[in-house]
């Protein structure tokens, strides 16, 4: 059974004709998905066959409650508490480019993890991101110990953007090195990030899967043998808006029934192409 532990948010997807010109409006398309890695890897895990649970904190609020209801709707287990405000996430797209505006809300405010959400739990997904904020970071931190204790495969995702400048790459490579993960999920701009070569696998990690879009996904296990797998190409995209989150769901997936991180990266990419030819987070619809 799969664990995935951090964000869940509204995310409002902005398609803009051209760009902003200050002091006029200009018309724009716009659609309101689910967002938050954790939430949409559960969501597509579940999608696919999966019997997932999803751990984590919204706001006391009906946008929260609406979204909780949608992951449940969808078959995940969920253990969610209720505090303050649900975060938004709005991605504007326009001109070639995607620009994201990010408030996390309740999502980080999660001060405990009760070990319990353990149980029946032969597999675990953390998003970096989730310990680059406080409280949340520390509850992470404190469970880790229980999860170890339990030979619980993890995947991890690599950390981005603002993540990485609040994480730091050493203190991220540490942590790969302490916690000894099954895998590692980065593009190939965030493995360059954390100063390795091209073809450098990230320490500690058991597997480092670099993907690269529409390009070939390098995966390298931890002596640096390595592996490219092509990607197939998909001829009726219509969002990539979780494509990396289909991809993470896909892969683990295939890992969990016992596959190689080859034939598991086909199986993430194969998910992935689902996701992009449908609007939103989603593989169904």
């Amino acid at each position: 059974m799969l664990l995935t532990i951090g964000d869940l948010l509204e995310e409002l997807l902005v398609r803009m004709p051209a760009s902003p010109v200050r002091g006029r409006d200009l018309r724009v398309r716009s659609v309101r998905v689910r967002g938050g890695c954790a939430a949409n890897v559960a969501a597509i895990d579940a999608e696919t066959g999966g019997e997932p649970r999803f751990v984590g904190q919204v706001g006391d609020d009906t946008v929260g409650r609406t979204l909780v209801d949608d992951l449940r709707t969808r078959g995940v287990d969920t253990l969610v508490h209720h505090a303050g405000s649900t975060g938004v996430a709005i991605t504007m797209i326009g001109d070639g480019a995607r620009t994201r505006l990010v408030d996390r809300g309740a999502s980080r405010r999660m001060v405990s993890i009760d070990p319990s959400v353990l149980e029946g739990i032969s597999q675990l997904y953390l998003e970096a991101a989730v310990f680059s904020d406080d409280p949340f970071a520390s509850a992470i931190d404190r469970l880790l110990g229980e999860i170890g204790d339990r030979r619980i495969d993890l995947v991890m995702t690599g950390p981005s953007g603002i993540e990485l400048e609040r994480i730091g790459a050493s203190a991220f490579l540490a942590l790969v090195a302490e916690i000894r993960p099954d895998s590692v999920v980065v593009n190939k701009a965030d493995h360059a990030a954390l100063g390795l070569d091209a073809r450098s696998p990230i320490p500690g990690a058991d597997n480092t899967v670099i993907t690269g879009g529409p390009r070939p996904t390098l995966v390298l296990d931890r002596k640096g043998a390595s592996t490219s797998v092509e990607v197939r190409p998909v001829d009726n995209i219509r969002d990539t808006t979780g494509a990396g989150d289909g991809f993470v769901a896909g892969y683990m997936a295939s890992r969990r029934a016992g596959a190689d991180p080859r034939s598991a990266t086909n199986a993430g990419h194969r998910v992935a192409a689902r996701v992009i030819s449908r609007l939103g987070p989603t593989t169904i619809g």
